[in-house]
């Protein structure tokens, strides 16, 4: 995993930030188990918000984000 941090960034007419979180979850070369042990996200809440089942709360999104070496920052125009 990269040791410098990234922006998740929801620009008008791109991914939304559940699809980019979703993206770097998937892309992170960990495991479900792995990122839900290490985030301290219980593992099916995880695996619903994964397979698109269910949306995530703020709070778990910056635990994953957190865990990840991300930051959710606003877009500056």
């Amino acid at each position: 995993m990269d040791t410098h941090r990234r922006s998740i960034h929801s620009r008008k007419g791109s991914l939304t930030i559940v699809d980019e979180l979703r993206e770097a979850i998937l892309n992170s070369g960990q495991t479900e188990y792995r990122v839900s042990k290490e985030s301290g996200v219980a593992q099916p809440i995880l695996n619903r918000f994964l397979r698109g089942e269910r949306g995530i709360s703020l709070e778990t999104a910056a635990k994953v984000a957190r865990y990840l070496g991300l930051h959710l920052a606003p877009v500056r125009r």
